[in-house]
């Protein structure tokens, strides 16, 4: 599944950079890391912060004035939004990395294990939310396979009744009914903007 959503993301970025007509500013997330290693080489004296700022810059394809937004300009709006898959890639390395140091070092304490099991099934739970706040705002679910929703739904109404059966933990089954509710609004919003096809047209034309 994971490879699949890589595949998804490269293909969403490439599709994003054909479509531009003129050149947007480049935003990428792997200046929060090479900023630590700007502070590693400045202590270690085996390099300057120019060159890797020089080095970011040429990543980007951006030279003179225009400079691309990085993580660490701490803008929201840019998270998840950045213009090569390399950021992708980069942002999941840095999370894999930190959550499995901290499982490391919290594996003994149990409230933190429940924690990160919850934590889990609800953002499993919880994927389809984007999903309707982007077809609100749209008015409209043009380009969203409904065939994929509709597998959605059965798949996760068959889970939760697995959890349900097999008497798993309280959490389980609540966050499997959330999703469950979530798949049904987002069918709900595509017989609600059926024939609202227009308004999508000048959202992304508005973009």
């Amino acid at each position: 599944m994971n490879i699949t959503m890589f595949v998804m993301i490269h293909l969403c970025v490439s599709v994003r950079k054909k479509n531009q007509i003129i050149r947007a500013r480049e935003r990428i997330f792997t200046g929060a890391i090479f900023m630590l290693y700007v502070l590693l080489c400045c202590v270690n004296g085996s390099a300057q912060p120019d060159e890797t700022a020089r080095w970011l810059d040429q990543r980007s394809g951006i030279a003179g004035r225009e400079k691309p937004r990085r993580f660490y300009d701490m803008d929201r709006k840019y998270f998840w939004a950045w213009t090569d898959f390399q950021s992708y890639l980069d942002c999941m390395l840095v999370f894999s990395v930190f959550g499995a140091a901290v499982t490391y070092l919290m594996i003994e304490f149990s409230p933190f294990v429940e924690l990160i099991g919850f934590l889990a099934v609800f953002t499993e739970a919880m994927l389809g939310a984007p999903q309707i706040v982007k077809n609100h705002q749209n008015k409209s679910t043009e380009g969203m396979s409904v065939s994929m929703v509709i597998m959605w739904t059965c798949g996760d109404v068959f889970k939760t009744a697995y959890f349900v059966l097999r008497e798993a933990p309280t959490q389980f089954w609540v966050c499997g009914a959330l999703q469950v509710s979530l798949d049904i609004v987002i069918l709900f919003q595509v017989w609600l903007y059926r024939q609202n096809t227009a308004a999508a047209r000048r959202v992304r034309r508005g973009d």
